[in-house]
Parts: C-alpha cells; sequence; structure tokens
C-alpha cells in the first residue's frame, strides 16, 4: 500500500465492510465503535499482501459492491472504461455476450443499466461461474443472464445472434507477468491475465472469430493493456475492423470499440 491515497481508500473499505455501510459514508459514522480485533484481522492477512478483496471477499464496481472469491479476477477501475464505450452505444435491447465472465460485474452492471438487455456469459472457470451466478442474483437479473462454461466461442453456433460481444481478455505478456507486483502474481488466477508471448493473443482472436457471432452492425468491445494502443490498431486493420478507443482515468488507451462498415 505504496501509494497514500490507495491506503486511504483500503482503509475506509476496511471501516465500511465493518460498519456494514458505503465506503464513502464510513465519515457519518466516526461516533460509532468498531471491532479492533476485527480491524486488526484484516490489516495483518493485508499486511501479508493479500489482496483486500479477496480478503474482505468483495469488491465495487460501477458504485455497487460484488461478491470476490479467490480463484477469480479481482474487478478494477480501469475496466469500469468498457461500460462507458458501451453505454455510448444506446443499445437498449437485444442480446450480449461476455466472454470471461469473471465475477459477472461488467455483465451484470449492463444488464442493471438497461432493462431491455439479455445476456449470456461464458467462462472456463466453474468457480466464476458460481460467482457471476451468485452476484446475478443478489442483484435480481439472473432471469436475464444464462451462463455457459467454455472457452471462447466455442459454445456456440456461427450463427450471428449478438448485438454486442464484449471482454477483459487476459492482455499480459509473460515478460509482464512476471514484473507483476507480489500480491497479483501471487494471489490472482495467471490464467486469467496472461494471454501469451505478445500480450494480444485473445484480442486477435476475437476479431477473426466474432463476425460469425455477431449481428449485422454489431458491435465488438475489448479492454486492452495500457500500452497496446498501437498493437490493437494494427490488429484491427489487418482483420478489417473500424475502432473506436476510450481512455481510462490515467489517460491511458484502455478500451476498443470495433465494428465492420
Amino acid at each position: 500500500m505504496e501509494d497514500p491515497e490507495y491506503a486511504t481508500w483500503e482503509v475506509l473499505l476496511i471501516l465500511s465492510h465493518i460498519l456494514k455501510v458505503k465506503p464513502l459514508s464510513v465519515y457519518l459514522y466516526f461516533d460509532e465503535e468498531i471491532s479492533e480485533e476485527k480491524f486488526w484481522e484484516i490489516l495483518e492477512e493485508r499486511l501479508k499482501r493479500k489482496p483486500l478483496a479477496y480478503i474482505l471477499k468483495e469488491a465495487y464496481f460501477w458504485g455497487r459492491k460484488f461478491k470476490v472469491e479467490e480463484g477469480v479476477l479481482i474487478p478494477r477501475q480501469d475496466t469500469e472504461t468498457l461500460v462507458e464505450a458501451f453505454l455510448d452505444l444506446n443499445i437498449e435491447q437485444g442480446w450480449v455476450l461476455e466472454l470471461g465472465v469473471g465475477s459477472g460485474v461488467i455483465v451484470i452492471t449492463l444488464l442493471l443499466e438497461k432493462s431491455g438487455l439479455k445476456g449470456v456469459g461464458v467462462d472456463i472457470n466453474p468457480k466464476a461461474l458460481a460467482l457471476t451466478d451468485k452476484n446475478a442474483r443478489f442483484y435480481q437479473v439472473e432471469e436475464r443472464l444464462f451462463l455457459l462454461r467454455g472457452d471462447g466461442l466455442t459454445p456456440f453456433k456461427k450463427s450471428g445472434y449478438f448485438n454486442v460481444i464484449f471482454s477483459n481478455p487476459p492482455y499480459l505478456s509473460l515478460e509482464e507477468w512476471e514484473n507483476l507486483e507480489e500480491e497479483v502474481r501471487v494471489f490472482e488466477p495467471k490464467e486469467a491475465l496472461v494471454a501469451g508471448p505478445k500480450g494480444t493473443e485473445f484480442h486477435e482472436r476475437l476479431m477473426q472469430e466474432a463476425p460469425y457471432y455477431l449481428k449485422r452492425g454489431g458491435f465488438l468491445i475489448l479492454e486492452i493493456g495500457y500500452n497496446q494502443g498501437e498493437k490493437v490498431r494494427e490488429l484491427a486493420k489487418k482483420h478489417n475492423w473500424e475502432a473506436k478507443f476510450y481512455r481510462d482515468l490515467r489517460g491511458y488507451e484502455r478500451v476498443v470499440v470495433l465494428w465492420k462498415e
């Protein structure tokens, strides 16, 4: 927790967890007594570099709290850029597909923001599917969300069924993985983070395969690494996609929206 601002945010998350209130509401409860034992128990685990989301078993995304479990990737604020990109498309109804659904935060958020949507979530990890199901039931969108175990688009026929396919795919190279901070390398699932030697293997695979599964005029939305904008531009051109890029709060190109003319 070297960043002082982030350390302050983590303390707010711990206090909000103990008080059972939203993080920014903690300031209203300064007179409340909390369990010092519980606070120090959490802090001791955090000092061992275990990610706070795994300790608390929860994380916030798009202003909502979601269940999180070890073995499933922790949601990150950068990924909210994907939600922003989707909402810019003004799609009110139809079918959306998330590949690598993880804890379900993206697809569930879209279903909550757009009541006319129905979604499908695919993941090869059964733990991720079970966690997404819990989160979907908590937010009462389970009747509009169908979950399938599989690798990418393999569970589907090439039928042009989806209005939008989106994914936060693995996008780290092996070299980047080796240089990650310890708490990510030790605790988070490598298969959800590492694509291969280049880091853009999944992006190219989806650019090749997605046209067979999208409706005419459909969109492919992908999260990308902070330094992958130019590589992804080249791939989009190679596979005849039009592309629009969105930047995250730190100014990095983080999400690309792709479509065919």
